[in-house]
């Protein structure tokens, strides 16, 4: 058996195994279709979540409340109100929206 010969052996047997992993792995998986309560991701995180959610939420608007900065940006306040004077004009509009309705 010549050097030739072993290294034709070796490296045919190296491409046999290759195949047999590569069969291996080709393997397609079933996946398996998971009925989910939750429509996206984002619904079913913000459902197991709420609560944290909702206190840090409420604790940011009361904090911007009592330093006198408008809830819905970071400018300052109209005294009285927890609006600046942008979100003020803003929230008129939207109050005579839904009167009108």
């Amino acid at each position: 058996m010549g050097l030739k010969d072993l290294f034709d052996k070796i490296w045919s047997d190296s491409k046999q195994k290759d195949k047999k992993e590569t069969k291996k792995r080709s393997k397609k998986v079933k996946k398996i279709k998971v009925v989910s309560e939750y429509s996206n991701r984002f619904v079913k995180f913000y459902h197991l979540n709420k609560d944290r959610l909702n206190k840090e939420r409420k604790g940011s608007y009361s904090q911007k409340k009592k330093s006198g900065i408008c809830v819905r940006c970071n400018r300052k306040a109209l005294n009285g109100i927890i609006f600046c004077e942008y979100h003020k004009q803003m929230q008129k509009g939207y109050n005579e929206k839904a009167r009108e309705k």
